[in-house]
């Protein structure tokens, strides 16, 4: 009889260390979760300022170099100086595929006609 009650108490107490590991289980989880996406947001953040430099060293580019303002008006707006000439270089698209004879057609999925 003395033996019931120590039993009951060990088991309350495994119960508990179980609830109690489970708890630390899911808040270690959240913290590596939290420390991940901590991470991505840092990249985010370093990405995103590299890209302001760029923008402010561009923006400053143009505001002291006559220069740097005709490249972005001919890059950007394909303007061209008096007298001067454009080529295109047209590019060959390549042959379609032939279709085979003896293999079935395949059947669209979709198509316009009714």
């Amino acid at each position: 009889m003395r033996r019931l009650p120590l039993i009951l108490l060990g088991l309350v107490a495994a119960a508990g260390l179980g609830l109690l590991s489970s708890i630390a289980t899911h808040g270690f989880q959240e913290l590596a979760r939290a420390e991940q996406e901590r991470q991505m947001l840092k990249q985010e953040r370093e990405s995103i300022e590299a890209s302001i430099a760029e923008l402010e060293a561009t923006l400053e580019a143009l505001r002291t170099s006559p220069e740097a303002v005709e490249a972005l008006a001919r890059r950007e707006l394909g303007w061209i100086r008096p007298g001067e000439q454009i080529i295109l270089i047209a590019t060959p698209t390549p042959a379609p595929l032939a279709i085979s004879l003896t293999e079935p057609t395949p059947t669209p999925i979709l198509s316009l006609r009714r």
